[in-house]
């Protein structure tokens, strides 16, 4: 009865009720798509639209940044390595050029200091020992109403003077004169008086008075007096430029002796490096002494370089 009431069940309903296993072909299949499954996968249908729509929005983001702070190093290097190729092709003919230019603007400088020499000349020569511009000023203006201090105590200054002369006349300027090297007064000093009245007023009553323990002298500042020249110079002067730093007086004028009588001839130095200036100025006796060195030794060459010899300035 028992087996009665349970339904009968065909042989074709229990293969269909039984799970289907995988055959070989799908098992390989299965593996396949396993080994070739991509690491991330891709978004689902839904969220395929979002997903793109933020790799855009980071693209451009990207794209702005760029914008915004552009790379220029490699174009940089890229015009540096054009402009090293750029120099190294046009370096020769720079060189040349600058070489060819040399010498033009040499003889110009030449030219102007041969005006500076000769009107140094003219007067008297170069300033030795300067010690200060108050004292050259002094000599060479010639104001018949400055006054001259000496035998100033050396711890008198400026100030302290103009108070003593204040006493008895107002002074216009007042300069102690300093040293240069040691920065102490030189024990005189130039004061300029408004008139000669005061001048002579401060004379009479300074002249000769104690201050300090020193006696004080005062008396009118000197004309300047009439400088010899530094050598012997004719009327028939000669200017010789682009002169070796090594040449020397002696030598120009060992030289240009061979032209005729040199009455004098010197180099030129600078006052505060005592080096050579380049240039120099020769004086013959004659005119025809001055023509020949003129004609036969300008181009020559003096300590491996081409010295040129023209008239000085004021004697063409």
């Amino acid at each position: 009865m028992a087996n009665s009431s349970c339904p009968s069940t065909s042989p074709a309903a229990l293969r269909l009720a039984r799970p289907k296993l995988p055959d070989s072909a799908m098992i390989m299949q299965l593996q396949l798509q396993l080994q070739h499954a991509p690491l991330f996968p891709r978004p689902p249908a839904a969220r395929a639209h979002h997903h793109h729509h933020h790799q855009r929005r980071l693209l451009l983001a990207v794209s702005d940044h760029v914008a915004a702070k552009p790379v220029t190093v490699p174009v940089g290097r890229m015009r540096m390595r054009a402009a090293t190729a750029m120099v190294s092709q046009e370096e020769a003919a720079a060189t040349a050029v600058e070489e060819q230019q040399e010498e033009e603007v040499e003889e110009e400088q030449l030219q102007e200091e041969d005006g500076a020499a000769v009107q140094e000349e003219e007067q008297g020569g170069v300033l030795e020992g300067s010690s200060g511009g108050g004292e050259a000023e002094a000599e060479a203006a010639g104001i018949t109403t400055k006054l001259y201090f000496g035998n100033l105590p050396y711890n008198c200054d400026s100030a302290q003077l103009a108070g003593i002369v204040q006493d008895y006349a107002t002074p216009e300027m007042v300069e102690v004169l300093y040293d240069r090297a040691t920065g102490r007064s030189r024990g005189f000093a130039f004061v300029t008086m408004s008139t000669i009245e005061d001048c002579e007023q401060v004379i009479k009553n300074l002249d000769g008075s104690l201050y300090s323990g020193r006696t004080m002298r005062v008396n009118f500042a000197d004309k300047p007096k009439p400088k010899l020249p530094l050598y012997p110079e004719t009327e028939h002067k000669l200017f010789v430029g682009n002169l070796s730093w090594t040449v020397t007086s002696e030598m120009l004028t060992e030289m240009f002796q061979k032209c005729g009588n040199v009455v004098g001839a010197r180099v030129l130095y600078d006052g505060e490096t005592g080096r050579s200036r380049g240039y120099g100025f020769v004086c013959y006796s004659t005119k025809e002494e001055m023509d020949e060195a003129l004609s036969s030794l300008n181009g020559t060459e003096l300590e491996g370089r081409e010295i040129r010899v023209n008239l000085a300035l004021g004697k063409k």
